[in-house]
């Protein structure tokens, strides 16, 4: 056998070949045990590799099972399941820095936020104090090709808002990156939560620094993001799907210069109030931007459409719903409030345009909790359609209809001006509207209920900014009120009683109402003068009933709006039949009214009138003469010029010289006496009255009364005989 020998040196180079043979092979695990052990030394936190290898030949690295643990050594902060990273070395003679590949697969970060910060935080090493002078800077030359990441996913999860939010299943793909490279593209695609899908695409101009991103959403949740839309507003939840395609445009030197343009639509829109009260709904909104120009606050969007919209709106004791869903934002402190107003002041040149806005098959409900009982009311197929909207056109055009609660209905058609705020052209109709529905509003008022009714209104409105002019045609048709409830009267204007006398004979109310106001005016509210001025009609209508009811009656309305007689009077004559007949007349076609027949006169001049009369009396019966024929109103001047009379008076009263005639005869006839004397008449007159109504014109006594005013205490100016009329409803 041939036996072979190695030399020295042969020996030392096959060992040396072999340690390092055996240095490369098991290199990797040497470094692996080292990252591994000194892992904490090094980032600051714990790891775990599963699998690290060095391809010498094709110079690159894999890793395979990664993990970095948080803080605590048990949780995991960022995990992936390969990291593949391909270098080119030669590419490092032009001093270049240069990668093939960079290929990472299941990539997962978790990401959380409390009180104390993010749980990274403790891995980012403190700023030295000594800061070193900076070197003359030198471009870094650098190209990666084929970045790829796939089926990374993120979670973000905030602590203090008790909220996470997931992006899985993220593909990153970056063909190439360098430094002279002109153009980069991008491609990124991603999931968020159960069906939510993201694509972004993004291209660099390096040349120009610019760059255009093409953002692709589809289903996103909008349930994530509830935490904190209530720093903003108060509600318990939110519901929906957001859908994007649009692009953006800008420079990477002027972040501001942003211009964004595409489509939005958010589909099955449900939100509920801090009360977890339905609030907002929409089966869909769609929104077409035509450029959103951030730099130069130049803002076009083409058409914004909602379709099925619901609203829920509540009025409560104290506050609304809305009020209180917009409380968080409504919080403004001054110094906030001032910051905003010193920047709207540096905005000159801000333009906005809206092509068209419209609304279908709209819904609201309202309640009013703030009555005796709830008012629960709804207008349903409302659909709105409203023309080009900017502060830069003269005349946007507006219309709408809708179907109110029952089988009313409204619609309308107009203009108005953003540029004049009151300059406005608009007419819209109601039809059909079912009254009964208003019952909780006129049992809380006037404390009874609408039984039926039905409720038709035109208006028509030309304003400018210093004259408006208004016309409005109320018809009401077959109105019924029912029995009085045990609601407080908390209006004091006779506005059921006015509605009633404006009633004609085929049982419609129908008038017009024009308005009129100057705009300019700083306290002009058109709502305002609108209800004031048609409260002011009918407490007008109901305080002065009489030029209503005169034309039931055929004559004047002077002549039943008192019924006057003569002082001592105790009997009906054909004037005062007459007038009291077109009453009667007048009952028989309002049978729900009641007619006061109020009794007035000079306590004072009748007493006087009356003693003359019984003072005449006994001196006729004295003498044995026949009672004077002479009036009643002339019965005074009779006495006067009759020195017998005088003379009988004089020994009968023993008066002193001088006393007046009024004086002589109230003696003669004596107080106590007079004063029934005077009750007795005063009575007979309010009994004949009440007998022939209710004998002679067959009145029911529930249609009339009959009653005495409070004499004593009577002004002077109704100091006149007669019987005052009131009307009222029963």
């Amino acid at each position: 056998m041939m036996k072979f020998q190695l030399s020295s040196g042969k020996k030392i180079l096959i060992a040396v070949c072999a340690f390092l043979f055996i240095l490369f092979f098991f290199l990797s695990s040497f470094v692996k045990y080292w990252v591994v052990k000194n892992s904490e030394e090094l980032v600051g936190r714990k790891l775990s590799i599963g699998e690290l290898h060095f391809n010498y030949a094709k110079v690159a690295l894999k890793i395979k099972g990664f993990e970095l643990f948080e803080a605590d050594k048990r949780d995991r902060f960022v995990t992936f399941d390969e990291l593949k990273v391909n270098f080119s070395p030669w590419h490092l003679i032009n001093g270049e820095y240069a990668f093939s590949e960079i290929y990472l697969d299941g990539l997962d970060v978790s990401v959380i936020q409390d009180s104390l910060g993010f749980n990274f935080e403790s891995m980012i090493p403190k700023q030295d104090s000594v800061v070193e002078e900076p070197n003359e800077k030198k471009s870094l030359k650098f190209a990666i090709e084929n970045i790829h990441f796939k089926n990374g996913s993120f979670k973000y999860t905030d602590v203090l808002k008790k909220n996470t939010i997931e992006f899985k299943q993220m593909d990153l793909e970056l063909p190439l990156i360098a430094w002279n490279n002109e153009k980069s593209e991008m491609g990124v695609d991603f999931t968020m939560g159960n069906q939510g899908k993201v694509r972004v695409n993004a291209d660099v101009d390096h040349s120009k620094n610019a760059y255009a991103i093409d953002l692709i959403m589809q289903s996103i949740d909008l349930e994530p993001i509830k935490a904190y839309l209530t720093d903003y507003i108060n509600i318990s939840s939110i519901s929906g799907q957001l859908n994007t395609s649009i692009k953006l445009k800008g420079s990477l030197d002027k972040p501001t210069d942003l211009i964004v343009s595409g489509q939005v639509n958010l589909d099955r829109l449900d939100m509920k109030d801090g009360d977890e009260k339905k609030l907002l709904a929409a089966k869909s909104i769609d929104v077409a931007l035509d450029s959103l120009n951030l730099g130069t606050s130049h803002f076009e969007i083409g058409m914004v459409h909602v379709d099925s919209p619901e609203i829920y709106a509540s009025l409560d004791k104290g506050s609304s719903n809305f009020e209180r869903f917009l409380s968080p934002v409504m919080q403004v402190d001054s110094l906030a409030t001032d910051t905003i107003n010193a920047q709207t002041d540096t905005i000159t040149n801000l333009f906005y345009k809206v092509d068209s806005i419209s609304v279908s098959n709209g819904r609201l409900s309202f309640t009013d909790n703030t009555l005796n009982r709830d008012f629960v009311y709804d207008l349903s197929d409302i659909s709105i359609a409203m023309g080009k909207l900017s502060d830069q056109v003269d005349s946007i055009p507006l219309k709408y209809e809708m179907k109110l609660q029952g089988s009313g209905r409204s619609a309308g058609e107009g203009t108005f001006s953003l540029k004049d705020l009151k300059a406005v052209s608009f007419k819209s109709h109601v039809e059909n509207l079912e009254m009964m529905s208003f019952s909780p509003y006129t049992e809380f008022y006037i404390a009874r209920p609408i039984t039926q009714g039905e409720f038709n209104y035109k208006i028509r409105i030309e304003m400018t900014s210093t004259q408006l002019k208004n016309e409005n045609n109320i018809r009401i048709s077959e109105l019924d009120f029912g029995e009085k409830t045990k609601d407080k009267n908390t209006i004091k204007a006779p506005v059921r009683l006015a509605l009633y006398l404006l009633k004609d004979k085929d049982d419609l109310i129908d008038f017009d109402l024009p308005v009129s106001g100057n705009p300019s005016d700083p306290d002009f509210r058109i709502g305002k003068i609108i209800w004031k001025t048609l409260m002011n009609f009918l407490v007008k209508t109901a305080s002065q009933p009489f030029n209503i009811l005169g034309n039931f009656a055929g004559g004047d309305p002077e002549s039943i709006k008192t019924i006057p007689f003569h002082y001592l009077q105790d009997s009906l004559d054909a004037v005062q039949k007459k007038n009291l007949t077109k009453i009667a007349t007048i009952l028989s076609k309002k049978k729900e009214l009641k007619f006061s027949f109020v009794q007035q006169t000079s306590l004072q001049q009748e007493k006087e009138l009356l003693a003359i009369k019984k003072s005449v009396k006994s001196f006729c019966n004295t003498n044995g003469m026949a009672y004077p024929t002479v009036s009643d109103d002339q019965l005074k001047a009779w006495a006067v010029a009759n020195p017998d009379f005088l003379a009988y008076l004089k020994s009968n009263t023993n008066l002193e010289e001088g006393a007046s005639l009024s004086a002589s005869c109230i003696k003669l006839v004596g107080e106590d006496q007079l004063n029934q004397d005077f009750s007795d008449l005063l009575q007979k007159r309010n009994t004949v009255s009440q007998v022939y109504m209710q004998d002679s014109l067959s009145l029911d006594l529930g249609s009339f009364d009959v009653k005495t005013a409070d004499l004593r205490n009577m002004p002077e100016q109704l100091k006149s005989p007669n019987f005052r009329v009131e009307v009222s409803l029963k």
